[in-house]
């Protein structure tokens, strides 16, 4: 598959060639690339086999094809045809968003390659374009995966030429989900100070996950000028929007119509991806390198900082809570290990942080659903059961950090691991459990209670205290059907991380299903007081199995 796409980037060899991009050695950086993606496997210390990372995309691929389908379905069943449209192209530019955002991050800041590649005579921009066409490959797959269904119902309902513009609409919708990453994300490194720069980054993926995710709720709002007669009757804001945009370039190949506001429509929708095409290369490209460098660099800390170190740790929170909440010293010390990590590593805050603007999303679409005002919303809250979202969503979010903790950079020094004399690895990876539930999930859940408690009142503390066991029994029902790998111990790498926002998906589907179980409890209190000895009873049998896990249980 990738040979295919390979040889597809030839065709836009014109349009690549010059502007100081090297053709062929961007090309060879690619192909390279690609082949270490596939030959790249992780050894399990139990069987000996290798491993092929292929499965995890698949798997992801299929959802999203799945995903695509029904949206595509919607296509052919509803008539308005602007409406479907302008949503069509919402769901296609949040869904690639947030795969660039929760996917992609670490790829798109990647710094691996510059020890290796730069000292050769080889451009900052030919270097920048390798990493670019290396993503757009794989994203051409999520984008066959997320749009197949939508362009085969827009080609069996509306025919050839609306099919083929739509085609095209959903190329220019990606292209400027990538470009307007990368633009954004380039103009941090150039306008912001190094020493700042990891956490800046980590902040921005929140803010983009937060502005995406809510955008996709306002539009619907934004959309009453467009009524059902297919009337077009735009005002100035939607000009902004750019699946209006989308949407208006499709309609006029449709209708064969090309007033002014069509022909304004198109324009943006080939300008704005074009122009920014443009801008990347012309003002931001250059010396994309050397600035990326600085996110991975340790020079940067502050003399005060090197001084305070040996003061933070002696002493530090995570081994005083280490010596109530865990057993062995093998636990205590991975729990530590685990929590200091977390909080220094870049990458892993990088990708964590931003599913921690899930809970903010979802309580938005709580206060703004209905079609009401956020006042009127906010009065009617403590009359609905709605704080069952915010007793799970916190797991929801806390739980991706099981997937995340075992990638780290520094992954080969993962041998100590099997220098020591540890006799049950389950050990280190309960202690990795418990630092991140107690690190993570339980401030959140706090903060979350006494939001509810602040709008429902006391009534909730009792839903909250079983979902508290609910939610660390569901917490360590996921670690034992993950694979169980040491913390930080995996190479992180573009396939095996692709398809984070599906397990988001799958997660949310499973807190679905938790508040529907809990709302049928509310009616019938005695039973929900009876359900909380056997979810502590199931918490105890998971953390005694977690930690007798033997090595031949363990994978690298």
């Amino acid at each position: 598959m990738e040979k295919i796409l390979l040889r597809l980037v030839y065709l836009f060899r014109p349009l690549i060639s010059g502007r100081g991009i090297d053709f062929e050695k961007m090309l060879v950086i690619v192909d390279t690339k690609l082949k270490m993606d596939q030959r790249r496997v992780y050894m399990n210390w139990r069987q000996g086999k290798r491993k092929e990372n292929s499965n995890h995309l698949m798997i992801a691929l299929f959802f999203y094809g799945f995903m695509g389908f029904v949206m595509g379905s919607i296509i052919y069943l509803i008539d308005n045809f602007l409406t479907i449209m302008i949503f069509t192209h919402a769901y296609i530019l949040f869904m690639m968003a947030m795969i660039l955002i929760t996917d992609f991050s670490s790829v798109l800041l990647d710094t691996t390659d510059n020890q290796v590649i730069l000292p050769r005579p080889v451009s900052s921009k030919t270097l920048f374009m390798a990493r670019l066409i290396h993503i757009l490959i794989y994203l051409f797959q999520f984008t066959m995966a997320i749009a197949a269904g939508s362009v085969l119902f827009t080609f069996l309902k509306y025919g050839m030429i609306t099919g083929i513009a739509f085609v095209f609409t959903t190329v220019l919708t990606v292209l400027l989900a990538v470009f307007l990453t990368y633009f954004l994300y380039l103009a941090i490194l150039h306008i912001s100070n190094e020493q700042r720069i990891r956490e800046i980054i980590t902040y921005f993926q929140i803010f983009m996950m937060v502005f995406f995710t809510i955008g996709l709720q306002v539009l619907p709002r934004l959309l009453n000028v467009i009524d059902v007669r297919q009337v077009v009757d735009l005002k100035g804001y939607m000009y902004a929007l750019p699946p209006v945009w989308m949407a208006l370039t499709v309609d006029a190949f449709r209708l064969m119509q090309f007033d002014s506001v069509h022909i304004v429509m198109m324009v943006l929708s080939f300008l704005i991806p074009g122009s920014g095409f443009w801008i990347l290369f012309k003002y931001l490209a250059p010396g994309f390198a050397k600035r990326i460098t600085a996110l991975q660099g340790t020079s940067n800390k502050t003399i005060g900082e090197e001084k305070n170190f040996g003061k933070i740790e002696r002493g530090s929170l995570s081994d005083r809570i280490a010596e109530i909440a865990c057993n062995t010293p093998a636990e205590k010390g991975s729990f530590g290990f685990t929590w200091k990590v977390t909080g220094r590593d870049r990458n892993f805050r990088m990708q964590f942080y931003p599913g921690l603007a899930y809970i903010l999303i979802f309580f938005f679409i709580f206060v703004i659903r209905g079609g009401k005002s956020i006042a009127e919303n906010w009065q009617q809250l403590p009359e609905t059961n709605n704080y069952l979202w915010l007793i799970y969503l916190s797991m929801l979010s806390v739980s991706s950090s099981l997937t995340i903790v075992a990638y780290n950079d520094s992954y080969a020094a993962s041998w100590i691991y099997h220098s020591t004399p540890v006799k049950k690895p389950g050990e280190i990876i309960l202690g990795m459990i418990k630092s991140l539930f107690i690190k993570y999930f339980i401030p959140v859940y706090i903060v979350l209670f006494l939001i509810a408690l602040n709008i429902w009142g006391i009534k909730v503390a009792d839903d909250f205290v079983f979902g508290f066991f609910s939610n660390m029994l569901c917490f360590l029902v996921l670690a034992v059907l993950s694979d169980h790998y040491l913390p930080f111990s995996r190479q992180p790498d573009t396939k095996q991380q692709a398809g984070r926002f599906f397990v988001i998906m799958i997660q949310f589907l499973l807190v679905g299903a938790l508040v529907g179980l809990h709302y049928v409890l509310i009616s019938r209190p005695l039973l929900l007081y009876a359900v909380i000895p056997l979810l502590i009873l199931g918490i105890v049998i998971i953390l005694r199995t977690l930690r007798a896990l033997p090595w031949s249980k363990i994978a690298i």
